[in-house]
């Protein structure tokens, strides 16, 4: 990933703002001026992500993260593509001179998130600071897709009030919202995930660890938001292996990147095989 500039879109933008409850017509949507001209009125309630893309093998690794990011993210962003061979002048006029690349759109003004490619986690944390800063200047409202399946089932309101925490960049208060409703249901997943979520966030926001373990676990969390999962699972379990006295901080860790990474990412399955031979 690399940084690179972008430039003022407010002109393109309509000022009337858009209705309560925006219904989409998809959570990524292929973009055009009219289009574009739609979303960045959009944007002044609901942060858009905007990614620029071409034909590579890139932008399709890329826009198969960024939309599985934005099924996952239950309306809390709108995505728009540009087809930077098709409008070049939409990609110039943010300053894109290459595919793929990824920007945020708060009240009618792009933002640069990075360029080149990005991971799923990359793509997390990265958006975790979007909804911060979203949630700073009031760009919270949610969108939904219009003619829709069933819709999914809400989220109760403990879940909401953690998110809210997050939404507003109080982190400690989530993980004590997420902490307590494990307490009380201990097999909800999604508060499992969230908590896991938020312990890399508050990690990764304090940019260094303490206790025997903190250089081991900070290296590992450095891995996997680079997108090497693989290694960082690795980095763990060699040190388990041969750890007599911490195992049980190690193994908690090992287990909370697998809810970060998913259950069924190959490198998660053959992680847990090897703890599996290290246990038995």
């Amino acid at each position: 990933m690399s940084n690179f500039g972008a430039m003022d879109l407010s002109g393109l933008a309509n000022k009337t703002t858009p209705p309560a409850g925006t219904a989409i017509s998809s959570w990524l949507v292929p973009g055009d001026e009219p289009t574009l001209r739609r979303y960045l009125t959009l944007s002044e309630t609901t942060p858009v992500l905007m990614l620029v893309s071409d034909q590579s093998e890139a932008s399709v690794r890329l826009r198969a993260a960024v939309l599985e990011v934005l099924e996952a993210s239950q309306g809390r962003f709108a995505g728009i593509d540009i087809d930077i061979t098709a409008n070049p002048q939409l990609a110039q006029a943010v300053a894109v001179e290459k595919a793929p690349a990824m920007l945020a759109i708060l009240a009618g003004q792009p933002a640069p998130l990075f360029q080149g490619e990005a991971t799923k986690e990359q793509l997390l944390s990265v958006l975790g600071q979007v909804l911060q800063l979203a949630g700073e200047k009031n760009i919270t409202q949610t969108v939904s897709i219009q003619g829709g399946s069933a819709p999914e089932k809400p989220l109760a309101p403990e879940h909401l009030a953690a998110v809210a925490a997050i939404d507003t960049g109080d982190l400690p208060e989530a993980k004590r919202l997420y902490d307590k409703l494990i307490v009380e249901y201990p097999n909800d997943s999604d508060a499992t995930a969230g908590l896991a979520q938020v312990n890399l966030m508050l990690r990764l926001a304090a940019k260094d660890q303490t206790g025997p373990l903190g250089t081991l676990f900070f290296e590992a969390d450095q891995l996997l938001i680079a997108g090497n999962t693989r290694d960082s699972l690795a980095l763990l379990l060699d040190r388990f292996e041969i750890e007599t006295d911490a195992r049980d901080q190690i193994r908690d860790r090992l287990l909370e990147m697998f809810i970060l990474i998913g259950d069924s990412d190959q490198d998660v399955l053959q992680a847990r095989r090897r703890l599996a031979t290290l246990l038995f």
